[in-house]
């Protein structure tokens, strides 16, 4: 790891000189008279964390508690150290606000004689266990909706080889979705941002639209192509199950959380609507 700037150096040491004076949290090496390096797999060695109570919804997370424990003896999840880890240790972030969103302070405490067994800066890809599982609720409380679609010629009527299809989603679908989850004074929110739709027209192509498509209106062409998002058939769906090509819009959202001065990021999330369609030939009429 590259040098931390100065800054920050004298931050974490200012950091660990405040943990050291802090009582010792009940965790570590040697939890309830087992050697927890020597054997991490002993069930006294287990860390488990319980989110209970309610929460969720746009508006708030509403109240709820954490537990935790190692084998069968409850502990802090949170104290001046941080959060408590999966592996028994404890996650904090320095003071000043310089440690990078996935790095934090590691400090392992020895319970039976309050002495540091390991301390330094390391990278987490998830939240320490006990903050995991309040992000994780604000997470589940997410409601996120699938696409609401619309076109033009619409879905429900034949469509036409050569003859362009305008796509696009309900006014108002797309839009940031918000999630909370609440516990022991600390609130995570979670958000799902839309990012983007990929149409699956059904005859093997597929359009990305990064954006929710644009309403066709009686004022435009009916041969005229969408600006933002559409697709054109060349080929009739004749020979599809049912004689259908069945089209799917699979959106993408970029899923976050935040809250008391911690943040991070989870994978993207997609939610998919379909619809069956049947796309034929115009065919000409001649008269004498």
């Amino acid at each position: 790891m590259q040098a931390l700037a100065p800054r920050l150096l004298a931050t974490i040491a200012a950091a660990l000189a405040m943990m050291v004076a802090v009582a010792a949290p009940a965790q570590a090496d040697q939890w309830g008279g087992v050697d927890c390096q020597a054997t991490p797999a002993d069930s006294r060695c287990t860390v488990t964390v319980t989110y209970t109570g309610a929460g969720g919804g746009s508006t708030g997370g509403g109240g709820g508690n954490v537990v935790c424990k190692i084998g069968a003896e409850v502990v802090e999840c949170q104290n001046g150290f941080g959060w408590l880890g999966s592996d028994s240790c404890y996650y904090g972030k320095d003071a000043g606000g310089f440690l990078p969103a996935n790095q934090w302070i590691k400090s392992c405490i020895d319970p039976a004689t309050g002495d540091m067994t390991g301390w330094g800066v390391v990278t987490l890809f998830q939240p320490p266990a006990a903050l995991g599982v309040i992000t994780q609720q604000a997470m589940d409380n997410l409601a996120i909706p699938r696409p609401v679609i619309a076109a033009s010629p619409a879905l429900t009527t034949q469509q036409f080889v050569h003859v362009p299809v305008w796509w696009w989603v309900q006014p108002g679908w797309w839009q940031t979705q918000t999630a909370s989850a609440s516990a022991g004074g600390l609130t995570i929110t979670a958000r799902a941002v839309p990012r983007k739709i990929t149409w699956y027209a059904g005859d093997g192509r597929n359009t990305v639209c990064t954006g929710p498509g644009t309403r066709w209106t009686a004022s435009t062409s009916p041969t005229a192509p969408s600006p933002t998002c559409g697709h054109t058939y060349s080929t009739t769906s004749a020979d599809s199950p049912g004689g259908k090509f069945t089209v799917r819009a699979v959106a993408t959202w970029d899923v976050s959380w935040s809250g008391g001065g911690f943040s991070g990021t989870e994978p993207n999330i997609t939610t998919t609507t379909s619809a069956n369609v049947t796309v034929t030939e115009l065919r000409a009429v001649i008269t004498s």
